[in-house]
């Protein structure tokens, strides 16, 4: 069992039993005391846990829990981001320059990023920023400035928007919480919405990430209309009277298979 794969499970416990006793979840996951601590660090270090004398618990939920918290989100339909991340992937060219946003399914782009060469990426994720900075084979990294919101891995802000409006890329891969033919992609949160639209106006082709789950939802606030998505990855179970939808608005739909 891989990192993601334990951390899930905690997190799948807790969604279940409320909290656990960190002694009777190390005999349940057939870890060391040690290697459940770290990962119990880590969670909570995210927010995605709170650790209290003997055991942990999930912290008070609010409506936006799932969508602000970066590592919920990163151990969320593992299977599906890798593969979709594996297709994005093989759109990107030697030597071209890409904007990543912050979200966790275009983080899982970045092992099959590895095999490309002298690739600038521009990015707002603190996360993909620092995964992306153990491979060698980038020409570089660019982290957009500007304030961190607590537990989702994204900065935004003025300084942000600034930065970007200097910058340029050949793609622009994104996610949303979100996206319908009709509305395109969606999201929550305002302040990197505003950051995910410029992004698009400074990029060639726009890529958005989206897997099945997700596909045919519209969340709060439309920031990329379809009509300006060039490609959308999904997974083999995205509806195909959606699939059918997009490809007849022009937008290029690669299924990822899992």
């Amino acid at each position: 069992m891989d990192i993601t794969d334990r951390r899930k499970q905690i997190l799948d416990v807790l969604a279940v039993e409320g909290e656990i006793n960190t002694t009777v979840l190390s005999e349940r996951l057939g870890v060391t005391g040690a290697t459940l601590r770290t990962d119990i660090r880590a969670l909570e270090r995210e927010g995605a846990i709170v650790r209290f004398h003997g055991g942990i618990r999930l912290p008070r939920r609010t409506p936006s829990y799932s969508g602000e918290n970066y590592m919920v989100r990163a151990v969320t339909h593992v299977d599906l981001k890798n593969q979709i991340g594996k297709s994005a992937a093989e759109l990107v060219t030697d030597g071209s320059t890409i904007f990543m946003d912050a979200s966790s399914t275009t983080f899982h782009m970045i092992p099959f990023l590895q095999k490309r060469k002298n690739v600038t990426v521009v990015t707002n994720g603190i996360h993909t920023a620092m995964e992306l900075q153990r491979c060698s084979n980038f020409k570089s990294v660019i982290i957009l400035g500007g304030m961190l919101r607590p537990h989702s891995g994204a900065i935004e802000g003025l300084s942000c928007k600034e930065m970007v409006g200097r910058l340029s890329a050949d793609i622009y891969f994104v996610s949303g919480n979100g996206f319908s033919p009709e509305s395109g992609l969606s999201g929550d949160n305002f302040y990197e919405l505003e950051l995910k639209r410029l992004c698009a106006e400074r990029a060639k082709k726009i890529v958005a990430l989206i897997d099945s789950t997700k596909l045919g939802a519209d969340s709060a606030s439309s920031f990329i209309p379809a009509d300006r998505i060039d490609y959308l990855v999904t997974d083999s179970g995205a509806s195909p009277e959606i699939v059918d939808l997009c490809r007849a608005k022009g937008i290029e739909v690669l299924i990822a298979e899992v």
